[in-house]
């Protein structure tokens, strides 16, 4: 071993996907802290003497202009599960022989690609695909086996569990079967992707003893500033500087060099508490213009800016955190449709009403006002709550007494 390796080793970089038993899931650090810190801020703004001018912004917030989708595709792409499956092998076998031969499972939070994930890694290992029942299937089900199961000895993957069962008198049935053919060894080597609330919700309706499951450890600040830095396409026009509108101070720089992270970018991982599917939403609708050119800034520049790289671009990040509205009639109703959504990873419109004592004419009355403010969208057939809604909703449920996540 050379001299100089031990250095190397600690000054490597954690990896950028990490997986991690769910009892090891660390929220950042920021998250137990941000809301005193904020409090603080804003009490002590009263307070204290500031001089007129640098209270002015470097760039007001209505002289912003929003980007196109185009433009917002280059700043901000979609995240790459299939890196994350890579990784995910390595997590896999580390669980040890015992496991790699039985049935694995990956919970994931909304957002956060556990299907896509679980679906690349059947893809690279030959593994047959277990697609779910349909939802009628699933209402008239007694616990029957209906799926195509593979070969004896070959590997299956099964990447939503969430899609096997139906909060209802008879759509428990079947989940319930597949639970007990896993637990049981009979259902051979395989590998599970269920959302995160219905890992809850099942666990909590089953008496079996569930195996140990995996899941993507939270972004803190330095990965998810790598990650971001990944998702931004320069095009090779030279660097890009993300700047906040109100401080003038670089908030990520593309190529990214480094391991630490900006403040802003830290307390965006705190306040998604490690989520990376939210923190992409959150940040993608912060980004509201270019500049001209980063020469222009530096000699127009308020003077609160940073000097910049002449020939860098400059993206402006808007200080103010995006996040809707639950409507101001929120109620007991609003509150079951948007559990039931959360529970099962999204819903068609006409299943609401078979897992809610509400008519049909009510639920839809919910999802379309709910959706007007952001908090839903309607994903390959199924209504879900948005990743920009997701924080609100999830702290407002738990402030209801539902049951949440485990996260």
């Amino acid at each position: 071993m050379s001299e100089g390796t031990p250095s190397e080793a600690a000054e490597k970089p954690p990896e950028l996907w990490q997986f991690v038993p769910l009892s090891a899931y660390a929220q950042p650090e920021l998250a137990a802290s941000s809301a005193a810190v904020a409090a603080w801020g804003s009490f002590t703004q009263f307070f204290r003497s500031t001089h007129k001018e640098d209270m002015v912004p470097v760039k007001q917030e209505d002289a912003l202009r929003s980007l196109p989708g185009m433009l917002l595709e280059h700043l901000v792409g979609h995240i790459d599960w299939r890196k994350a499956s890579v990784a995910l092998d390595t997590a896999l076998s580390a669980q040890g022989e015992d496991a790699a031969s039985g049935v694995q499972f990956l919970i994931g939070q909304p957002h956060c690609g556990h299907a896509e994930m679980v679906a690349d890694w059947a893809a690279r290992h030959d593994a047959q695909i277990i697609e779910p029942p349909s939802y009628e299937a699933l209402l008239a089900s007694n616990g029957r086996w209906c799926a195509v199961w593979p070969a004896q000895g070959q590997a299956w993957a099964l990447p939503a569990l969430e899609r096997w069962f139906l909060r209802s008198a008879t759509g428990l049935a079947l989940v319930r079967k597949l639970l007990e053919e896993i637990v049981s060894g009979r259902a051979g080597r395989g590998l599970v992707g269920c959302d995160s609330w219905a890992w809850t919700y099942l666990q909590r309706i089953s008496s079996l003893p569930l195996p140990v499951a995996l899941t993507l450890q939270a972004f803190d600040g330095p990965r998810l500033s790598r990650l971001l830095a990944q998702l931004a396409d320069s095009g090779g026009q030279g660097p890009l500087l993300f700047r906040n509108a109100r401080s003038g101070q670089t908030t990520l720089t593309v190529p990214y060099d480094g391991d630490a992270a900006s403040d802003e970018v830290v307390q965006l991982a705190a306040h998604c508490r490690g989520n990376v599917g939210v923190a992409r939403c959150y940040w993608r609708h912060r980004l509201r213009a270019v500049s001209d050119s980063a020469e222009a800034l530096n000699e127009g520049g308020s003077g609160a800016a940073e000097k910049t790289d002449p020939d860098a671009e400059v993206i402006w990040v808007s200080a103010t955190q995006p996040e809707p509205a639950l409507p101001i009639e929120a109620d007991e109703d609003v509150a079951l449709v948007l559990h039931a959504l959360l529970l099962h990873n999204g819903l068609r419109a006409d299943v609401l009403t078979r897992v809610l004592p509400l008519p049909r004419h009510l639920c839809m009355a919910i999802v379309l006002r709910l959706q007007r403010l952001s908090l839903l969208e309607e994903y390959e057939g199924c209504w879900r709550v948005t990743a920009l809604g997701y924080e609100l909703v999830r702290r407002w449920l738990r402030g209801r007494g539902f049951l949440i996540d485990d996260f």
